[in-house]
């Protein structure tokens, strides 16, 4: 795969992982997408049930999962494409025997059939383009059990948002991180670089590439990997998705 389809010049499929695997939980702890884990366990049988998520990182919610489903004790599977991702999740307690494997999930998946497949906040948005989409998508539908669903979360994000920017994330007297944007509308991409300067160490650039798609573009390569849409709400909760709503959590079925 070009490393120019990311947007950016020497960025792969593995670097975002690669890149944030030791702060990700540290920056990203506190990200509003806890709600999520209501939006899989409502698509989940009370009983254990096969469980895959795409774009595992760190493991935060498998082991969110976890809790949630107290004593039922499902069978899990997490892929990344960064080994450093999936090094930190084989490490939560929660989630010791988890199947944990690193491959591109447009270009392989963990075989079998599974009750839910699913893909948390805007990591479908890590794949670069249309084609590696509809992969991913075409492998989820593959291993769906019959009534399975993939079930996704992500961003809406609006033509008015197309900005370039260079903000402060955080600064002490000692460290400083620059987050630097470029939005191209037209491609419907964002990439960005966190610039770390930090007092008598070298600088860390921690790169990023998100390719956005609008629901209905989501629902029309969903429609060609053999999914449908069965249900869409604004969050995890159920709220009701509306025009106004700046991002959807939708569950597919297979068509």
């Amino acid at each position: 795969m070009s490393a120019n389809v990311f947007g950016m010049p020497g960025y792969t499929p593995e670097t975002y992982g690669d890149s944030f695997a030791d702060v990700y939980d540290e920056w990203y702890g506190d990200l509003a997408d806890h709600d999520f884990v209501d939006a899989l366990v409502r698509n989940l049988p009370a009983s254990p049930a096969r469980v895959l998520e795409l774009g595992v990182g760190t493991g935060r919610l498998l082991d969110r999962l976890v809790a949630a489903r107290g004593t039922v004790r499902d069978d899990l599977t997490g892929v990344d494409s960064s080994a450093a991702m999936t090094v930190r999740a084989a490490a939560v307690p929660s989630l010791a025997g988890a199947r944990l494997e690193t491959a591109d999930f447009s270009r392989s998946i963990p075989g079998g059939t599974y009750d839910l497949v699913f893909c948390g906040y805007n990591t479908l948005f890590n794949l670069p383009d249309d084609d590696s989409v509809s992969r991913a998508l075409s492998l989820a539908r593959g291993v769906l059990a019959p009534g399975a669903r993939l079930v996704v979360d992500a961003a809406v994000v609006r033509p008015e948002d197309a900005s370039d920017d260079v903000t402060v994330r955080t600064m002490t007297a000692g460290r400083v991180v620059l987050s630097v944007t470029r939005h191209d509308a037209a491609a419907q991409r964002i990439i960005g670089q966190f610039v770390e300067l930090a007092d008598g160490r070298p600088v860390t650039l921690r790169p990023w590439s998100v390719r956005y798609l609008a629901p209905a573009q989501l629902d029309a390569l969903a429609v060609g990997a053999g999914l449908r849409l069965a249900e869409r709400h604004a969050d995890g909760r159920g709220t009701e998705f509306t025009p106004d709503s700046r991002r959807h959590v939708s569950a597919y079925g297979c068509a």
